[in-house]
């Protein structure tokens, strides 16, 4: 009897061990996921310059009361537009393999991004009726750039293969320095096998007098996603991270880019704040799927909001922002240094040319299509793609920017310069000369 219940003991003792070490290892694995305070404490050792928190949070607490003042002048919610770049770095592999993501996992995560700032995510549904009337939504449109800083056609999808095949933290200047598009324009996304943790942003700067200076944080400026953190399983059979699979590693560091700090306000304890009033504080961070409601700080009356977009659950249990959330975001896209660039952003005029001179249809994902710019303003025209015999060798009524270099009869084009006539009612002939390489 004694031996039974000394083990018993040890049993119960070991099993208290385990689950401390279980609990410590979710809270760490949780913390992984977002690197923005680490980041942001990288770049003040190396800039002492960089503005405290308190020094931000003093400057936007008066742009937002400005806000709110000249809010009954406005006639309705402002409509903002921010063109996106993600650079896709990647260790070689075939389009669409590894970290070399297809433009399908790309446009997947746009979608999210549109969705859930709109508050038009479909599992906005799951929010709990206790936040409902403080949700909110941004009208903000995340568009991949049409146009690159040259005034080329783009994707907006750049792809570039890296000098190693991970990547940390400690690596930010030399990932971002591969590739990297005027961040006053152009809201820089790398997409990487990063691998300390899911994803980092650097947080906006206020307008101060001699605050974050550098001249290095517009090189730097944008956000970092793991690979198998970016994009949506909801939108294709993508290969991404349990957890991590619905897209809102991108929408947690968005949310940062804007000025949003994680909702516990990164002290474990309830007196942390992120300086949002309708956020509810919490002793410290979430992981996984929890049940709601759950209760954290003694004093407080609501529910901790881990289904908020600042929190760390996993991707399937967020939902929402909120409305003081919202505000924020919105009093930084209208008054910091590139953010407020953003919107004002107008993309370079196409370099003497609509159409491209050449593009390569050979199947890895780069350049495999004819683009022309603004293509749509060409509906209902006539293209016909002649060879330098004067054949007639492709012809459409409507191009829709799909053309892979094939004959009309579905034949692969040889390797020459074509020569082509776009045909509009009531207009003069388009006229030009395209090359296919491979």
């Amino acid at each position: 009897m004694i031996r039974r219940i000394r083990t018993e003991n040890i049993l119960s003792k070991g099993c208290v061990i385990l689950f401390l070490l279980v609990c410590l290892s979710l809270s760490s694995e949780a913390q992984r996921r977002c690197g923005t305070l680490s980041y942001r404490e990288l770049l003040r050792s190396k800039d002492s310059s960089i503005e405290h928190v308190e020094q931000f949070e003093n400057w936007i607490k008066n742009q937002i009361s400005t806000r709110r003042d000249q809010a009954s002048g406005r006639s309705k919610a402002q409509k903002y537009t921010v063109q996106v770049v993600v650079h896709v770095i990647h260790n070689g592999e075939a389009f669409g393999q590894g970290t070399n993501i297809s433009d399908a996992q790309v446009q997947s995560q746009l979608a999210v991004l549109n969705a859930d700032f709109k508050r038009l995510n479909t599992d906005a549904i799951n929010t709990p009726a206790e936040f409902l009337p403080i949700a909110g939504g941004i009208d903000i449109e995340f568009k991949l750039a049409l146009i690159d800083p040259e005034g080329h056609p783009s994707n907006g999808i750049n792809r570039v293969k890296g000098s190693k095949a991970n990547w940390s933290m400690a690596d930010d200047k030399e990932l971002k320095a591969l590739s990297s598009w005027n961040t006053n324009d152009y809201l820089n996304i790398w997409v990487c096998n990063l691998t300390d943790y899911a994803g980092y942003s650097q947080f906006p700067l206020s307008t101060l007098a001699g605050l974050e200076n550098s001249s290095t944080n517009p090189l730097t400026d944008g956000i970092v996603i793991r690979y198998k953190a970016f994009g949506s399983s909801d939108y294709g059979n993508f290969d991404l991270e349990s957890g991590l699979n619905k897209g809102r590693t991108a929408t947690h560091e968005a949310g940062h880019f804007f000025g949003l700090r994680h909702i516990w306000g990164d002290v474990n304890d309830c007196d942390g704040t992120d300086y949002v009033d309708d956020t509810p504080p919490q002793a410290g961070s979430s992981s996984g799927c929890p049940t709601h409601p759950q209760k954290q700080c003694p004093s407080e009356q609501r529910s901790v909001m881990f289904q908020n977009f600042l929190d760390l659950t996993d991707d399937g249990c967020m939902n929402l922002f909120t409305n003081g959330q919202v505000i924020r975001m919105e009093t930084v896209l209208e008054s910091s240094p590139r953010r407020a660039s953003l919107l004002t952003a107008t993309s370079p005029t196409v370099a003497a040319r609509q159409f491209e001179k050449l593009f390569s249809p050979n199947g890895d994902g780069v350049n495999d299509y004819w683009r022309w710019f603004d293509y749509d303003r060409f509906e209902g025209c006539k293209l016909t793609v002649f060879n330098r015999f004067g054949k007639a060798v492709y012809e459409t009524s409507t191009y829709d920017g799909s053309w892979d270099g094939r004959s009309s009869d579905g034949h692969m084009l040889e390797e020459e310069a074509y020569f082509f006539v776009i045909r509009c009612s009531g207009d003069s002939d388009i006229t030009g000369g395209v090359r296919i390489v491979r």
